[in-house]
């Protein structure tokens, strides 16, 4: 609830300081919003890509808890055996565990780079797609700002609504 309120609070400062005149050297240009979670929801593309990543992730969570459940039942045979192993078979679960137990974390490792190359593969051609058309209805429309409404995150920027030179060159000189 309070994250919903500090985004709308947000929409509205940009909104707001959107209208008012702090780049004086830019022509009179129009904030524009972009609803990114509507746009996940109703184009075909975008939810057949999300479902197959999500089901990719949940593939990869069973996996986790498949070898998670194997570390457990070596650990438990290990534990419930110790008494009656010798030294010699116990040293050899010992280290067939620790074998296991590195493949594991190896795996876990491996995890993140295999979301992302998936996430790569399905989710980032769609975005580079929705960025390019975003781009181009702020040229073409002669937007200033295009807003995310779902994220709260600036999709378009005309060039001239960057002070970031400005504010450079400020600090370069000292000014507060």
């Amino acid at each position: 609830m309070r994250k919903l309120i500090l985004k709308q609070t947000i929409l509205w400062l940009l909104l707001i300081s959107a209208g008012l005149p702090t780049v004086a050297h830019a022509e009179e240009k129009s904030l524009a919003v972009v609803d990114s979670q509507r746009i996940a929801d109703e184009y075909e593309a975008a939810r057949d890509a999300q479902e197959q990543y999500t089901k990719f992730l949940q593939e990869l969570e069973l996996e986790v808890g498949d070898r998670e459940k194997i570390l457990t039942a070596m650990l438990e045979e290990i534990e419930s055996q110790k008494i009656l192993l010798g030294e010699d078979a116990l040293a050899t679960k010992m280290q067939a565990f620790e074998k296991k137990r590195a493949e594991y974390f190896q795996f876990r490792e491996s995890i993140d780079q295999r979301a992302e190359a998936e996430y790569k593969t399905k989710i980032k051609p769609i975005l580079d797609q929705i960025k390019t058309i975003v781009e181009r209805l702020g040229r073409e429309k002669g937007y200033g700002i295009i807003v995310d409404s779902a994220s709260l995150s600036v999709l378009y920027l005309d060039s001239d609504y960057d002070l970031t030179n400005e504010v450079l060159a400020a600090l370069v000189r000292g000014d507060n």
